[in-house]
């Protein structure tokens, strides 16, 4: 950075303090509110909401946020647990909400999210993050990002909403249909 360690440590107490401020600005100021907004706005098919919330998150041409999160987590950082709320809060629970909505079944507010329910929100996360890694660290050839979250997000919609149902009726496994803690 050029500047001597002293310097830091007049605006942090400690290295972990550092370590804090780097990981809130890099992901809990980038998933912002406009973000879950884009999700909750039930005027456009959930394809479009998901598709422009994947959109915004491709936006880090320095992938500084996939790159801190897979060296923090190498390095035994708790980066996991700083983000799940934040994932959680901006993603899972308004598609829950509206995949419950369009089945008819309990909002949240009257029975807790599922564990099932949630797995399946991080399949398709999960689907897209790893073409992140592929494409941005192991420098493969893969789909453009846009295309493949597109395909990603077809297969989930197709099988989401029944997967949701079947959740509810009390099909599937014992453990997805736990409360997600």
């Amino acid at each position: 950075l050029g500047v001597r360690q002293a310097l830091l440590y007049k605006y942090f107490e400690s290295k972990e303090a550092l370590i804090e401020t780097v990981f809130q600005q890099a992901f809990s100021d980038q998933w912002t509110a406009t973000w879950a907004a884009s999700l909750a706005d039930e005027d456009r098919p959930m394809s479009e909401r998901l598709a422009g919330f994947y959109a915004r998150y491709a936006e880090d041409p320095e992938n500084l946020r996939l790159r801190l999160f897979v060296r923090g987590a190498l390095d035994g950082w708790p980066v996991a647990m700083r983000v799940n709320p934040i994932v959680n809060k901006s993603l899972v629970i308004p598609v829950i909400a509206d995949l419950r909505r369009q089945e008819s079944l309990p909002d949240l507010a009257s029975r807790p999210m599922l564990a099932g329910e949630r797995e399946l929100v991080m399949m398709l996360h999960g689907a897209v993050v790893y073409h992140d890694v592929r494409q941005r660290i192991y420098k493969v050839g893969v789909a453009p990002m846009d295309a493949a979250v597109g395909l990603f997000i077809d297969v989930f919609l197709r099988s989401a909403r029944a997967s949701v149902k079947a959740l509810h009726d009390g099909k599937g496994v014992e453990a997805l249909r736990l409360s997600a803690t």
